[in-house]
């Protein structure tokens, strides 16, 4: 029982160790808002209301 938990607990710990933190942008500039990952436009239900 407690060489399970053991297991566990390390399992537990590498998972969080190896998925890292959430990052965010460097920067938090509007440049690029409102435009696909390849810099064009959106389109459909993605496309900007003005």
């Amino acid at each position: 029982m407690k060489l399970s938990a053991f297991l566990v607990a390390t399992f537990f710990a590498l998972t969080l160790v190896a998925c890292g933190k959430p990052t965010a942008p460097e920067s938090a500039s509007s440049e690029g808002y409102g435009t696909t990952h390849e810099g064009k436009p959106a389109e459909g239900r993605n496309e900007l209301q003005e």
